[in-house]
């Protein structure tokens, strides 16, 4: 998280293009940014093709429960399924539960982690089911103007049901699916993934942006993509509810 400075502003997603052929890539990194019971949160961002929808909440302090949904969509310019080259749909549905601190009133330190796991599925050149799961420490500034996070999440995702979609070994191989009797389906991937998360606007309401880096840490022969960036929005209740009714401002 050095090179290149700061990372400026999130989806486990397949990703496969006509060029280079992905199969993983990042979706957004949960930063909730609780501070209290009963905050709750709900993020939507997205970069054109891929889509994540977040929701936090805290039940009791100290307790922070995340949810959230991604989906991923290409449309293949020259489609030659022969080739490969043909349309992508994947989604990931994901679940977990952490322990926060935050410090301070108007602007609160908050430090928190974060695991769980998650599943879904990919249809492209190959088809397969995959299982996701995550562990991810955080550090971030919450003030009514403007948010900073700071995460390092830590993924493992296992594939199974590979459906070679009617392509022969040879392709399989030349996509580092298959290697002799070894396919992609019988080990799993563990990935470092860095995430910077920026939020500007009025406490309740604000503009985010997201940029995650991955990297494998576990030998990964096959391609991923190594970065997701996108913008959206962030929504906080408890906010909206300390302006509707002062008087809740106090335990905040």
């Amino acid at each position: 998280m050095q090179s290149g400075g700061l990372y400026i502003s999130a989806f486990l997603m397949l990703c496969l293009c006509s060029c280079d052929r992905y199969y993983y890539q990042p979706n957004g990194v949960h930063a909730p940014l609780l501070t209290n019971a009963k905050d709750a949160h709900l993020s939507a961002n997205e970069d054109g093709s891929n889509a994540n929808i977040q929701a936090a909440y805290s039940p009791i302090n100290h307790l922070g429960i995340i949810a959230g949904y991604s989906r991923f969509s290409y449309k293949a310019p020259n489609v030659d399924a022969s080739a490969g080259n043909v349309d992508a749909h994947a989604h990931l549905a994901e679940a977990g539960a952490g322990y926060y601190y935050a410090m301070g009133k108007k602007v609160k330190v908050v430090c928190d982690i974060y695991g769980g796991a998650g599943g879904g599925a990919l249809k492209s050149d190959v088809n397969m089911h995959f299982f996701r799961p995550f562990i991810q420490p955080g550090a971030g500034l919450r003030t009514p103007y403007f948010d900073v996070a700071i995460n390092y999440r830590f993924s493992a995702i296992r594939y199974s049901q590979l459906d070679a979609n009617g392509h022969d070994a040879g392709y399989l191989e030349q996509h580092n699916l298959v290697n002799g009797d070894r396919s992609i389906t019988d080990k799993g991937y563990v990935f470092g993934e860095p995430s910077i998360t920026v939020r500007g606007g009025y406490k309740f309401l604000k503009l985010q942006m997201q940029l995650v880096t991955s990297h494998a840490i576990s030998d990964v022969p096959w391609r991923y993509n190594n970065s997701q960036l996108t913008v959206g929005i962030h929504f906080a209740l408890e906010d909206l509810l300390a302006i509707i009714n002062p008087k809740t401002q106090a335990k905040n």
